[in-house]
């Protein structure tokens, strides 16, 4: 009888998209699998013909981007960030709780759950299952001397151990910060005792749980200092469809066709209104043309004929048709603006952006300007820079050749059927 696998996820649509396109190879080599997702990304899932199983609850939700007021961010001021981010855990206690107790209905009668960064209390419900864990992560997240955390808000080297203590130190915050609501969960889902004061995660190397790290090595290199259990798989990339967006899809090829110099522009989710002004007057001193995602109740507040909003397009098809990706510099868009073979210039705000904006800048294929610092005159030369730095043209397409002959699927399905 085939095993079953539940694909737990949360957070993003950059977030979601890597599962899905696990859960297609696993189905494709005879698993039964299911992804766990907030109901929000029903359709996403769906549409992908991968079953769903949904909870409640998503945390990342109430990340609504206020400027110096965004939770969990590093602004230009410390003290509102810090306020926000206390908000955002008050808030997003009960939610939590509701949401652990939901993900743990969603994942019964799994044979190995696999989970990562925005469900890392996954590894609490594989132990009241009685069934093995694999972590799946994004980014680079297991402890080494080479770099610090990839989830701090800067990027300077703290040196061996203070590079090792930082990854210590963001996930025992981390795990605090949720701590109470993971062992309520442990106690009334599965009558387990509560978890330690350390995180469990933070236990010696030899009793870590396989993790598969779906990013590829040409973009970090692996850490020498990592064991066996820690694979590097590549990439985990699902063609979206597009079938049902064509007449959109048309009216965009249509303003990238007249376009002098073709961008696309996007601030993640959340998304923000707060730099149009800022946005438009950068893209005329560039002498550029933008395709913004945006979301569609802020469109009307556009008028410069510069810019084309939409609210949603695939970043495999836009960044295929246009000379250069400007984005958040979350994992799933970077990955995108690599495989596409253009200039990348990131505008980190949180977590682990600031990680993939470092790394865009060591590959030579783009820069990084943190959102906190950024204005029309360094954005406009940054995408000067971008349209006509043939080295860095160059640079890009030659990492985009290397990572398109990867089969991150491929490696992770493979480690996976040897745990099993």
């Amino acid at each position: 009888m085939s095993k079953t696998i539940t694909l737990l996820t949360s957070g993003t649509i950059g977030d979601v998209l890597p599962y899905i396109a696990l859960g297609k190879g696993l189905i494709e080599a005879g698993y039964n699998v299911r992804v766990a997702a907030p109901r929000g990304f029903a359709n996403l899932i769906q549409n992908h013909h991968v079953p769903f199983s949904p909870f409640d609850g998503n945390p990342t939700d109430l990340l609504i981007e206020q400027g110096d007021s965004t939770p969990m961010t590093l602004g230009t001021n410390p003290i509102r960030s810090l306020q926000a981010t206390q908000e955002f855990l008050r808030k997003a206690r009960p939610l939590y709780r509701h949401m652990l107790h939901t993900a743990a209905e969603a994942c019964r009668g799994s044979d190995l759950l696999i989970h990562g960064l925005p469900t890392i209390w996954g590894a609490h419900i594989a132990e009241g299952l009685g069934i093995p864990a694999i972590r799946a992560n994004l980014q680079p997240l297991t402890p080494t001397r080479e770099f610090p955390s990839a989830l701090l808000p800067f990027r300077f080297s703290l040196s061996g151990i203070g590079n090792w203590f930082s990854h210590w130190a963001v996930t025992q915050a981390t795990w605090l910060s949720w701590r109470s609501e993971i062992n309520h969960a442990r106690h009334t889902d599965f009558g387990l005792a509560p978890a330690q004061l350390l995180d469990p995660t933070l236990k010696a190397d030899a009793t870590q749980p396989l993790t598969l790290n779906a990013f590829s090595e040409i973009v970090v290199p692996r850490p020498r200092d990592w064991n066996e259990k820690q694979v590097i798989t590549g990439y985990w990339r699902v063609k979206e469809e597009t079938s049902e967006r064509v007449d959109e899809l048309v009216r965009v090829q249509r303003f990238i066709d007249s376009a002098k110099n073709p961008i696309a522009i996007g601030f993640g989710s959340p998304g923000t209104q707060g730099y149009l002004s800022m946005l438009e007057e950068a893209l005329n001193l560039a002498d550029a043309q933008a395709v913004l995602t945006l979301p569609e109740k802020y469109h009307g507040e556009i008028k410069s004929k510069n810019i084309f909003p939409i609210a949603y397009v695939p970043h495999d098809w836009l960044y295929k048709s246009v000379k250069v990706a400007i984005h958040h510099g979350g994992a799933g868009t970077t990955s995108a603006s690599l495989h596409a073979g253009i200039p990348t210039i990131t505008m980190p705000l949180a977590i682990d952006q600031f990680f993939w904006g470092e790394r865009i800048q060591k590959l030579g294929v783009g820069l990084s300007i943190p959102q906190r610092k950024l204005n029309p005159k360094n954005l406009a030369q940054a995408i000067i820079e971008a349209l006509n730095n043939k080295e860095m043209y160059a640079r890009a397409i030659e990492i985009s050749e290397a990572l398109n002959k990867e089969d991150g699927i491929g490696v992770a399905v493979s480690q996976i059927k040897k745990l099993l």
